[in-house]
């Protein structure tokens, strides 16, 4: 690394703090995929989520601690600090099982409606309606009937809690799909065959944020404009615009040359060489409670076979991805609670042992060549590009036939949310950064959408329920470390690394504030 993390960090204090003081012009990303399917409630994709970041809000959002006094030298959120967004204020009843919510009064959304309980109301029933939506959410959160959600007036409603819930409140501050829509104007758009706007949503927007759509050209662009009546005040940057550049080499050229003022999705390998010394760039890495991961189809031969993808675990060559393919920019993940979350427990034993791998196989009545797998991963992403070249070399030297399946960014969307696959290369960001909340994430059978290798396990599932309802922090704590113990001999998905944040920006650019889920809040940001 040519440059100093340090001293690159340190220059980011200087531009944290200075804020831009008028409106600007535009702020333009280089982003490598396509830009769709943005109902708030369903989205799954990065760029939906970040798109419906900017243009709707949420009840609760977080303080963030000044650059000079974050660990990392970077304007960051504050997760131990709550402060309200839609909602005014709230409070917690009966020990925590209630919350209200006081909603900020004279708030008007670009259609020129104003923002009531109803608005709240009905989103929480679209997503807990629409069979594609995250009920689940809702239901780690703590809500297991629409039955317990009242509005009390135009300005509070009230939530009935099944018992005290350490994940209600952040979750209405860091996840996208808490989003809060215009109920009166997403209603002029349902059809019988549509009765929540659905189909709608996913190509418009009825914002509720600082940012309208202003234009969407499929395949080249989004543009969001500024909504100057945002109750907020006037976002620091007219326009947003997302400008899709599929080949990473452009992004970087563009980037390097001025011509975008950030750019997504840039490898370990062109950060190294091409911008952590490139004049007018930014270069700001930040180890993260992301993983990135090996997904495997526990329903089908040979991979429901624990076996099988015990020896996929050990042929897997780590300590090689980390130091070659993210150019040290990634440390070892060890368990499927991250190393950066609460209660996180060093309990995956696999290392690169291909000997190992190969007696498993044989344990498993399976010799060299029986074994045939084809691995999916998005063709934006370089990295995960080069991840797969060094999976198949490793899977093939145990004996396991792996053919790479190279998928545009929207079909591998498709694929991940039906597990249309065998293999799969994943990477999933806890936006509330709870154990429970990761565990329900990725493992619990319930978990439709995000469970992606469709595992199950009743012990598993019991032992989460118990701790979502557990309020003393030991048995809490106990019943997480059994559950990453269990995970980690069924290994239904292999633990590859945890990446760090790559933020790649221009050097002229102030107001951005590293938010742990990834996403990027512009209404705060210019390029000057």
């Amino acid at each position: 690394m040519k440059r100093s993390l340090v001293v690159l960090l340190s220059m980011l204090v200087g531009l944290a703090l200075c804020a831009p003081l008028a409106l600007a012009g535009d702020f333009t990303v280089a982003v490598g995929a396509e830009l769709e399917g943005w109902d708030p409630h369903t989205a799954i994709f990065f760029l939906a989520n970040e798109i419906n970041w900017n243009t709707y809000d949420r009840l609760l959002t977080f303080e963030t601690i000044p650059a000079d006094e974050s660990p990392y030298g970077v304007e960051m959120i504050d997760s131990t600090r709550l402060k309200g967004m839609l909602a005014e204020s709230w409070e917690l009843e009966e020990n925590g099982k209630v919350v209200v919510f006081h909603l900020r009064k004279g708030v008007i959304f670009p259609s020129g409606n104003e923002f009531t309980s109803e608005d709240v109301r009905y989103s929480i029933e679209r997503k807990w309606e629409i069979p594609t939506a995250s009920r689940w959410i809702l239901n780690v959160m703590g809500l297991s009937t629409l039955d317990n959600m009242v509005v009390v007036d135009d300005y509070t409603i009230k939530f009935i809690l099944d018992a005290p819930n350490a994940i209600f409140l952040p979750g209405w501050a860091f996840l996208s799909t808490m989003s809060i829509v215009d109920a009166t104007e997403l209603k002029k758009h349902v059809t019988d065959d549509d009765p929540y706007g659905h189909d709608y949503l996913n190509l418009n927007i009825v914002p509720t944020g600082p940012y309208t759509l202003e234009s969407y050209v499929p395949g080249s662009e989004v543009i969001l404009k500024a909504y100057e009546g945002y109750w907020g005040g006037v976002p620091t940057t007219d326009r947003i615009i997302y400008k899709v550049v599929p080949e990473e080499a452009n992004r970087v050229l563009l980037l390097k040359s001025g011509d975008v003022d950030m750019a997504y999705f840039i490898s370990a390998e062109q950060v190294s060489s091409q911008l952590m010394d490139a004049p007018g760039v930014n270069v700001f890495s930040i180890p993260t409670a992301g993983s990135q991961y090996f997904c495997l189809q526990t329903t089908r031969e040979p991979l429901y076979n624990t076996l099988v993808r015990r020896a996929i675990a050990y042929a897997v060559p780590y300590d090689d991805l980390i130091e070659n393919v993210m150019y040290g920019f990634a440390s070892r993940a060890t368990s499927p609670v991250p190393t950066l979350t609460a209660f996180h427990k060093d309990v995956y034993p696999y290392d690169y042992n291909p000997d190992k791998a190969r007696e498993l196989l044989a344990q498993a009545g399976y010799g060299p060549g029986d074994i045939t797998l084809t691995l999916s991963y998005r063709l934006d992403n370089p990295d995960e590009e080069a991840v797969a070249i060094y999976l198949k070399d490793a899977l093939d030297d145990v004996g396991i036939n792996v053919i790479i399946d190279k998928v545009a960014s929207t079909r591998f969307s498709e694929m991940r949310g039906s597990q249309d696959y065998e293999m799969a290369l994943l990477f999933w960001i806890p936006y509330v950064n709870n154990p429970v909340y990761q565990l329900s994430y990725g493992y619990h059978s319930s978990s439709g959408c995000c469970n992606y290798g469709r595992y199950t396990n009743a012990t598993f599932d019991a032992m989460l329920d118990a701790a979502k309802a557990e309020t003393d922090p030991v048995v809490q704590e106990g019943l997480v470390n059994a559950m990453q113990e269990l995970i980690a001999g069924e290994v239904p998905i292999i633990l590859l690394y945890h990446p760090n944040r790559q933020i790649t920006i221009r050097d002229n650019v102030t107001g951005y504030v590293y938010w742990t889920n990834f996403l990027v809040r512009y209404d705060v940001m210019s390029a000057e």
